[in-house]
């Protein structure tokens, strides 16, 4: 989940210029479009995607392997996932004893359809997947492919975003520092916009080096 935010975080970085002062100054959100295919790049480039398995009834580890035919609409992202489970095991519990049941290694396909929330006040960026179409490389562990969707159909993900690094820009006899702040995460037809609302800070430089506010 790291690499997912990373990317997350990295698309506010995308175009941003120096109009920040303009619309600092006029209490204003810069707007950011990021296309599709830079989406699309970017996770593509971040795969494979380790994802933990929260769960006491099963143990292993997954990972998202491959995301194709990825589409942009309003509030959602549509793709076809391919995933896959290693060192697999199922604990049951039979008279108040634990067994554990090897399933092993299993490769999985899915159409999911992920919708988006984002909390200004946190900065945490919410995913909430909601699969279908289920596919298995094995049909004698359809059962246990059904019941790793369910780990994450329909549940509700945070994402915390990384914290943006503030622009530095030097006048001469002052350094401007401007921060920034996620204000809205939008999802449109084939773009993402992000709204930025930066904060300027400006701080006197003395020529021997030493600054003061």
């Amino acid at each position: 989940m790291n690499s997912i935010r990373t990317i997350v975080t990295s698309f506010v970085l995308i175009l941003l210029t120096a109009t920040c002062i303009s619309a600092a100054q006029n209490s204003q959100a810069i707007t950011i479009t990021v296309p599709e295919a830079v989406i699309h790049e970017a996770i593509q480039k971040s795969l494979p995607l380790e994802f933990p398995i929260k769960s006491q009834t099963i143990l292993g580890s997954l990972s998202i392997d491959a995301i194709k035919n990825m589409q942009l609409q309003k509030g959602k992202i549509s793709s076809h996932i391919t995933l896959s489970g290693h060192d697999i095991d199922i604990v049951t519990s039979i008279a108040g004893h634990d067994l554990r049941m090897k399933f092993g290694s299993l490769t999985m396909g899915f159409q999911c359809d992920t919708s988006i929330r984002f909390d200004k006040k946190n900065q945490t960026l919410f995913i909430k997947p909601v699969v279908s179409e289920l596919q298995s490389s094995n049909k004698a562990k359809t059962e246990m492919v059904s019941t790793i969707a369910q780990l994450f159909n329909n549940h509700e993900f945070p994402l915390e975003l990384e914290k943006l690094e503030p622009l530095l820009a030097d006048t001469g006899n002052k350094l401007l520092s401007i921060s920034m702040l996620i204000e809205a995460i939008d999802l449109q037809a084939d773009s993402a916009h992000l709204q930025i609302i930066p904060q300027i800070t400006a701080t006197k430089t003395q020529k021997n080096g030493i600054q003061n506010k």
